[in-house]
């Protein structure tokens, strides 16, 4: 990592202080979890509710799992005209749902942050991934509940000036409520200004909390207050970094995404080109046009006795990597959908359309190879161990997007808090070592003098007898 500047220039090694493959796998854990963990449970809640509305992805492609987490969320939160959304379903799974994604994300989350907080202080020194990952552990609850201090201090406000309407009701039988709530306004404009604050304050400095408890190895309480003064203290800085850090993450995030495509195509056409150059048959090519007719007599007679013989085979390791990337790349998205001016990106941004069409223009899959076309159970098995593969390495890519996400908040965490307390970028906390049980020291034990040669061993001295 280059010498930092305590600058927003600093922002630019974002892309290699993410760029580590242990910040990558612990992201894709954390993306693995949650998708099979909490969205999984809501895809089955409301298929359950509703099957017909809730479809299953066809494929691994972004798009169709997020269609289908979306259609699963319109089942609870917004119904369908035989199963309308209910307060009794929607409110306990929204609890339940936020609190498992903040749990995998507190713990993983924490430790990528402690990773980078590590580098960043240490220029470029690497903390081990063990603990990174016990400070996670240690530190779960802190990174855990810091958003839960802010929903807490927002609802309790909001609870005193309900609490104060139902008062206002309550006495307004003899027509005083009223105008006693009317009185009492200001200490409702005082909570709503405290309730505003913290609104704002969360969604602001929420980015800022993880990165504090990694950094500074405190508490929620701590994380929570030193993200709302950074955040207003110097809030053009901080709005500044975000936008850098921002416009520079779609650029990082989409060259690693389209350079591990780009790898993975390479690897398998390479194989795929040695495979296929032995061994493999075609179906037997027709005579050429200037041929006798006898031949092609005898081309058509054959055919017509040994259709099986004339079909297009799938037996290629080409057709198991084209069965295979058309699990995993979009066939919707095409270059031709987009423009590729300044205008039509200002207009039109699409950054997820644009890559995946990217990729297909590197890859070119062919849509008509189905794995079920393929044309041995084994050639379908390695079809789906192909897929297994770009999943995982496709995913370590995806990974790098919450890492870079986490790391360049951490690095805007130590640029604010230079900012604000004047704190170099070169202190963090750093856990004391674990040190193990002392070992015992070893009995000592007198030994007698080495013996010269030619001379007896002494005696010990006899006491005497008293008297």
């Amino acid at each position: 990592m280059r010498e930092l500047k305590g600058d927003w220039r600093d922002l630019f090694n974002g892309f290699m202080l993410a760029l580590d493959p242990r910040k990558m796998f612990l992201a894709l854990c954390a993306i693995l979890l949650t998708v099979f963990g909490p969205l999984a449970v809501t895809c089955l809640v409301a298929n359950q509710i509703d099957p017909a509305a809730v479809q299953r992805p066809m494929s691994f492609a972004l798009h169709d799992i997020w269609n289908t987490i979306v259609q699963a969320w319109k089942v609870l939160y917004v119904g369908t005209a035989d199963h309308p959304a209910h307060w009794t379903i929607f409110v306990p799974y929204t609890i339940l749902f936020l609190v498992a994604v903040f749990a995998i994300w507190a713990y993983l989350g924490g430790a990528i942050a402690r990773i980078a907080a590590y580098e960043i202080a240490k220029d470029g020194e690497r903390i081990e991934t063990a603990r990174a990952e016990r400070f996670g552990r240690k530190k779960f609850w802190s990174f855990f509940m810091s958003p839960w201090i802010c929903a807490i201090g927002f609802l309790f406000f909001a609870f005193c000036n309900f609490a104060g309407g139902i008062v206002g009701r309550a006495l307004d039988f003899g027509y005083v409520g009223a105008p006693i709530v009317a009185i009492l306004l200001p200490l409702a404009l005082v909570a709503g200004f405290i309730m505003a604050l913290i609104l704002l304050g969360t969604l602001a400095g929420f980015p800022l909390f993880g990165p504090a408890i990694a950094t500074e190895g405190t508490d929620a309480f701590d994380a929570v207050s030193r993200g709302f003064s950074y955040v207003y203290s110097r809030p053009w800085h901080y709005l500044w970094y975000q936008f850098v850090s921002s416009a520079y993450g779609i650029v990082c995030i989409a060259f690693v995404i389209l350079f591990a495509i780009l790898l993975c195509h390479l690897g398998l056409q390479a194989g795929a080109v040695g495979f296929d150059s032995f061994g493999v048959q075609g179906p037997p090519a027709p005579p050429s046009a200037d041929a006798p007719k006898p031949e092609w007599d005898k081309y058509y007679a054959d055919k017509q006795q040994n259709p099986t013989k004339y079909e297009k085979h799938y037996d290629r390791f080409q057709d198991v990597a084209n069965s295979a990337w058309s699990m995993i790349l979009s066939e919707r998205h095409s270059v031709r959908n987009y423009g590729w001016t300044p205008r039509a990106f200002a207009t039109d941004p699409h950054p997820y359309g644009r890559m995946m069409a990217l990729s297909k223009e590197i890859v070119q899959p062919d849509y008509s190879v189905d794995i079920q076309r393929l044309d041995t159970k084994w050639h379908k098995a390695a079809a789906y161990i192909v897929i297994a593969w770009l999943v995982i390495a496709l995913g370590m890519a995806l990974g790098y997007a919450p890492s870079y996400v986490i790391s360049q908040q951490t690095l805007i965490y130590y640029l604010l808090r230079k900012k604000v307390d004047g704190i170099e970028m070169n202190e963090v906390f750093e856990e004391p070592e674990e040190e193990g049980l002392p070992e015992p020291a070893p009995a000592m034990s007198e030994k007698p003098a080495p013996e010269k040669q030619g001379e007896k061993p002494q005696e010990p001295a006899q006491e005497k007898p008293p008297g």
